[in-house]
């Protein structure tokens, strides 16, 4: 219950500061076959090189549909009313693009399934950094993203939605990245 008041508020706030969040539907699962029609079937993973769309979204070279990092909600990059950049947004794209290019733009994703708009959802690691690091976690732990569907575990990884809670909840009491925005105080 503390975790969908949390996120209530964090939505919220970004509707106050101008970002507009996806509505909760975003990650939800769409029919296989839709997607499966027009991308081929489900991947279990892809590996490559990838560049940041926005905070939360991945486009892998030579892979049509983009990659949805599981798990985190990130600003819009773009107002949906006045189609203006939004700082957010900006600032969450520019912390990814640098998470990337410490990897090479190198990245390796399991795939959980395809979302209502045929994005690939995946839990993707940066492939070239030792120990790797997590895309998702490390945007969470760093104030650019936030949890997102954490209840719609990981088959492979039951206690990810547990350890993006805790970073989440780290990143707030820091006040790290966004947070002091996201929360409506400024630093």
């Amino acid at each position: 219950m503390k975790t969908i008041r949390l996120h209530c508020l964090a939505a919220l706030a970004l509707l106050v500061t101008g970002a507009v969040a996806q509505p909760a539907a975003a990650q939800s699962s769409a029919k296989p076959t839709d997607c499966a029609a027009t991308h081929g079937p489900l991947p279990s993973g892809w590996s490559g090189t990838a560049f940041a769309i926005d905070g939360d979204t991945l486009a892998g070279v030579g892979l049509k549909p983009r990659i949805r990092i599981w798990g985190i909600q990130a600003p819009e990059l773009r107002d949906k009313r006045t189609g203006q950049e939004t700082v957010p947004g900006m600032r969450s794209r520019a912390f990814l693009v640098d998470m990337l290019a410490v990897a090479e733009n190198r990245v390796s994703c399991r795939v959980h399934k395809f979302d209502r708009y045929c994005r690939l959802v995946a839990q993707c690691v940066s492939a070239k950094i030792e120990p790797s690091v997590e895309v998702g976690q490390n945007m969470i732990a760093a104030g650019y993203a936030y949890g997102y569907w954490l209840e719609d575990a990981l088959p492979w990884d039951a206690d990810a939605g547990r350890r993006y809670d805790a970073a989440e909840n780290r990143a707030r009491r820091e006040r790290a990245g966004l947070w002091p925005t996201w929360a409506g105080v400024q630093k």
